[in-house]
């Protein structure tokens, strides 16, 4: 069931809306279990400063430093780099004015606490530490009926039973469909199908809500209608149109630096290097979505071809022309990549 945002939205300082906190409440009164699912880690995706606006990124990547309150931390999930979180900014040396912007499943675990105090509940989160030990234990919780109500990340999307689970909600559906990646799409409603799908799979009823501000995108509706053969069929007709795969070749040519200067200045030397050929069309350069990871500049140029074009062949051809890598410069091919970070 798609709950539109735009028309019951949450409170305030919330991110729970009414009908997703009176169908837990339902749920919770018949005896059933409820899970919360959001697909970010920690307790805020940014925090800043509300006395000076300073926000807090990681100092080897282009990424914002992501809370973990319950560690006391901001944390980097592209480089692993933590540190402490402070008691006051380190701009301008006001106390007590950071601010968390945004929720990740810490967040929405504390606001479940607040409006379901007397719920059992338990967040499962690959961030939180014991290993593989503790998940087991603790999905033999839920599964025991231990536990009256999980949030979780897509942890507990992978393939677990859990008899009495009787609700699903989704908190942010939205997420990953605003995206430069061709598969987000895919992806989304792929996670999105499986985790509403824990909900009565041992029998019986179960409910699925969606909390989106795009209830006519067709991954949404496809969720919504139980149609995933239409959304499929969709998918797959932009994809041949746009001459993407599994209908066309694409790679990816990153193009890394010890400084900005220099990665451009190669990339850009790369794209002049092309070959002239009709059969594949050449893009960028362009700094990467990620610009500098592990303290590395990063710009990205992508080869589309069609199906029948031997595109290894044509990469060959290109990188013997291309120039030398120098001065910590290095070039990396990726083939019908995964990931367009």
């Amino acid at each position: 069931v798609p709950i539109d945002l735009r028309r019951t939205p949450p409170e305030r300082g919330r991110w729970l809306s009414p009908p997703l906190v009176s169908a837990l409440s339902e749920t919770f009164a018949a005896g059933g279990q409820g899970l919360l699912f959001l697909n970010r880690r920690g307790y805020a995706p940014l925090t800043v400063c509300g006395a000076c606006g300073h926000r807090f990124q990681c100092p080897n990547c282009t990424a914002w430093l992501v809370e973990h309150r319950f560690r006391g931390t901001l944390a980097c999930h592209h480089c692993g780099h933590v540190e402490p979180r402070p008691e006051s900014c380190p701009a301008c040396g006001t106390l007590d004015r950071l601010v968390a912007c945004g929720p990740g499943v810490e967040r929405i675990a504390e606001e479940a606490r607040e409006r379901f105090p007397d719920a059992r509940l338990l967040v499962l989160s690959s961030d939180l530490g014991g290993g593989a030990e503790r998940l087991r234990r603790e999905l033999s919780l839920v599964a025991e009926g231990a536990v009256d109500l999980v949030v979780g990340t897509q942890l507990v999307a992978k393939g677990h039973t859990f008899p009495g689970l009787k609700l699903v909600g989704v908190v942010d559906a939205d997420i990953g469909l605003a995206s430069g990646d061709p598969r987000a799409a895919e992806r989304t409603f792929q996670l999105l199908a499986q985790v509403t799908g824990r909900a009565g799979r041992s029998g019986g009823r179960g409910r699925g809500f969606l909390q989106t501000h795009a209830p006519d995108h067709p991954v949404i509706r496809a969720l919504a209608d139980g149609d995933p053969e239409a959304f499929y069929a969709a998918e797959t007709e932009e994809r041949r149109r746009a001459s993407l795969p599994p209908f066309g070749r694409l790679a990816a040519i990153i193009v890394s630096g010890p400084d900005r200067a220099s990665a451009e200045s190669h990339a850009r030397a790369l794209a002049r290097a092309a070959p002239a050929a009709g059969e594949v069309r050449v893009l960028g350069p362009a700094e990467a979505a990620l610009a500098v990871v592990r303290g590395r500049h990063r710009f990205r140029l992508l080869a589309q071809a069609d199906r029948r074009v031997d595109l290894q062949a044509y990469l060959r051809d290109w990188l013997a022309r291309a120039p030398p890598e120098r001065g910590g410069v290095r070039v990396e091919i990726d083939i019908d990549p995964q990931s367009f970070l």
